[in-house]
């Protein structure tokens, strides 16, 4: 014998859609707020200094303590200051890195107290080479692979 079907569950079930559109719209807001916070390269951050002015106000003429200026021009690469006279050539139309970072390494072991230099670039200069002197001034590597720092405290100036 078969049971009859209860009343209560007779109501006809209907398809009813569902409203997505406040999901939606709270993705259209969550996504581009996570690109935009998301970090996708961390970037190195180099301390500059500008080079400290004497206490002495400017009224008795002392001389300034000299520091290494380092010019990059079309022709070459100066070193001025302490590196006074020094030329670096252009080596087949690129800088000479390898020449400055020897050089900047004999100045350091005849000037082991001197930690800061001015770099000084022209206006049309490319970034890399920017960087690759800021390399070559800060640190060099010795025959045997170890690091040694030269002039770590730098100051970058416009070259006219």
């Amino acid at each position: 014998m078969a049971y009859r079907p209860s009343k209560r569950r007779r109501h006809s079930i209907s398809d009813t859609d569902l409203n997505l559109t406040p999901v939606m719209n709270l993705f259209m807001v969550i996504i581009p707020f996570l690109l935009l916070t998301a970090v996708f390269a961390k970037t190195a951050i180099i301390d500059a200094y500008l080079p400290q002015e004497s206490g002495n106000g400017g009224g008795s003429q002392t001389a300034a303590p000299k520091i290494l200026i380092v010019k990059a021009t079309e022709k070459g690469i100066e070193l001025g200051g302490i590196g006074e006279g020094i030329f670096i050539p252009m080596l087949e139309g690129n800088l000479n890195y390898k020449q400055l970072s020897i050089e900047l390494a004999r100045l350091k072991n005849s000037h082991p107290d001197k930690e800061d230099a001015v770099l000084l670039f022209p206006p049309q200069i490319a970034y890399d080479h920017v960087v690759q002197i800021m390399d070559a001034a800060r640190e060099t590597t010795g025959e045997n692979g170890i690091k040694k720092t030269l002039f770590p405290i730098i100051s970058l100036g416009e070259n006219k």
